[in-house]
């Protein structure tokens, strides 16, 4: 939460004290990186290795650590020759990514490029912290973790208020911002591992039969994370094409969504892998099942609120947030307009992270490759088409679309492919939390009984917008509680242990 809040503070910063064409060569740069960070850190490596990890770790000490020392070492190889090449080559890349309209721009693309050269360097440091990242995770250590991007965002904060005067270039403070950050974030985690005596060794022992399975496994994971990463650069791809200023809305929307997407379902899929990962090893097939739908029934109740209350709220919260410096009321419009159609992204993408990892924990990786296959295959043929008549609300309609499939070709096939799973039930309880989590709508609408009674202003709207989500979570967690709702009970009641044992 500390990182999200930080990161959405980076954020205002950024729209306050930059144009929008900065913003745009700056989002588009970064969307590079990335990927590759997404891909080979957080993804298919991850993925892979956890549960490999955990059946090693269970066994003996030395096992485990031959297994680290194998891996990372190949993933030094791989990210060394990646960063080396993005710094010294990215025309490639960039051609690719980006609309021809965007090229024509000479002074915007060069910005771009400047942009990349400096951050690709990003991609080394932030693989090498989810790697280690995951190595704690399976240890059970999240707390670090978790934390370690706040100390990112503080560089990203930092270097976006450093004055222009220090840097040659616009943006150029941006760029070194992650790439500093991305240093800093890796080196945090580096104590952790050595007292938990799994620093990784160079080797160049990769005949492991553990380091096998892992490459084995790797191969869907990447064709599947490949796929997903691939549909944010087509959508870098499609956004280039529609006038300025897009590329920075859209980011700028992704980041309040990531906000409690974060929170819940990222937290959850985090967590979920390795405790998933120890049922299959432990051959407690029942308990995968029951927590997975478990989980995934939570998570469906938090995110469709905070969608319906973003979706209610978007425009003060987009003002309350941007609206201010070089981010004008034209711009609070349109990327409150965005966040309004994009909002219910939340309720599918949060669903597939918590359902991913229960294929994953039972070493299934080419199912979800192939869905991811089939999406993407989806979103390109449909965003042109939506696209052409509704613009930029089009694209998010058809990334949503496309997360939906997703979703609901993972929740058909989990009986089949990984344990039992009780549609009827949880089906039923999707229906009654959709219900439920329209009163968090309601409840936040009384910003608009109250607004027309207040000046305007900063100091007026902050109260107000505060006051209203205060509303709509206790009118959502009162609401659950009298219906018994399993799930907000679980909660409240742990939360009043909590506080009775301070």
């Amino acid at each position: 939460m500390t990182s999200r809040v930080l990161g959405q503070l980076r954020e205002s910063l950024l729209a306050y004290y930059f144009d929008k064409r900065v913003t745009d060569a700056w989002a588009a740069a970064f969307r590079l990186p990335n990927m590759f960070r997404r891909l080979l850190g957080e993804g298919s490596l991850s993925v892979s290795f956890i549960p490999v990890f955990v059946e090693a770790q269970q066994d003996n000490h030395l096992r485990a650590q031959n297994l680290v020392n194998s891996v990372y070492s190949l993933l030094l190889l791989i990210l060394g020759c990646l960063s080396a090449f993005g710094i010294l080559y990215p025309q490639p890349l960039l051609n690719m990514v980006l609309d021809a309209s965007y090229l024509a721009d000479t002074e915007k693309y060069l910005m771009t490029l400047r942009m990349t050269k400096i951050m690709f360097g990003f991609v080394f440091f932030i693989s090498s912290y989810a790697f280690m990242m995951g190595i704690l995770n399976a240890l059970g250590q999240f707390a670090l973790p978790a934390m370690a991007p706040t100390f990112w965002n503080l560089c990203m904060i930092i270097s976006t208020v450093l004055p222009q005067r220090y840097f040659e270039h616009t943006g150029d403070q941006l760029a070194w911002g992650v790439l500093i950050g991305g240093a800093v974030q890796a080196a945090i985690l580096i104590p952790a591992l050595v007292k938990s005596g799994f620093l990784p060794r160079l080797t160049m022992n990769f005949r492991n039969p553990d380091f096998l399975r892992v490459l084995r496994n790797m191969a869907p994971g990447l064709l599947g994370m490949g796929l997903l990463q691939f549909t944010t650069i087509i959508n870098l791809r499609f956004s280039s094409s529609l006038q300025e200023g897009t590329i920075s809305y859209i980011n700028y929307v992704d980041r309040l969504i990531e906000l409690p997407l974060s929170l819940i379902s990222v937290s959850l899929g985090t967590a979920l892998l390795p405790a998933l990962s120890g049922f299959v090893a432990r051959n407690e097939k029942k308990k995968l099942s029951q927590t997975a739908r478990h989980y995934l029934e939570f998570n469906f109740l938090l995110t469709a609120a905070a969608a319906i209350g973003l979706y209610v709220l978007a425009h003060p919260v987009v003002k309350l947030l941007f609206g201010r410096g070089r981010f004008l009321d034209s711009d609070v419009f349109m990327t409150a307009e965005i966040l309004r159609t994009y909002c219910w992204i939340m309720v599918f993408s949060s669903g597939v992270r918590v359902l991913t990892p229960a294929y994953y924990a039972v070493k299934n990786t080419w199912f979800p490759a192939l869905v991811s296959c089939a999406c993407l295959g989806v979103h390109i043929l449909v965003a042109p088409q939506l696209m052409a008549v509704y613009q930029v609300h089009g694209l998010m309609l058809s990334t949503i679309i496309s997360a939906s499939l997703n979703l609901s070709l993972l929740l058909l096939f989990f009986k089949l492919l990984v344990g039992d799973f009780e549609y009827l039930h949880f089906f039923k309880n999707v229906v009654g939390y959709s219900l439920l989590a329209l009163t968090a709508g309601v409840g936040a609408s009384i910003f608009f009984v109250i607004q027309p009674r207040l000046p305007e202003g900063f100091w007026f709207l902050l109260p107000n917008l505060v006051l209203s989500i205060v509303c709509g979570i206790a009118l959502f967690v009162v609401a659950g509680y009298v219906f018994r709702v399993t799930a907000v009970s679980e909660v409240l009641n742990k939360v009043l242990r909590r506080l009775k044992r301070r």
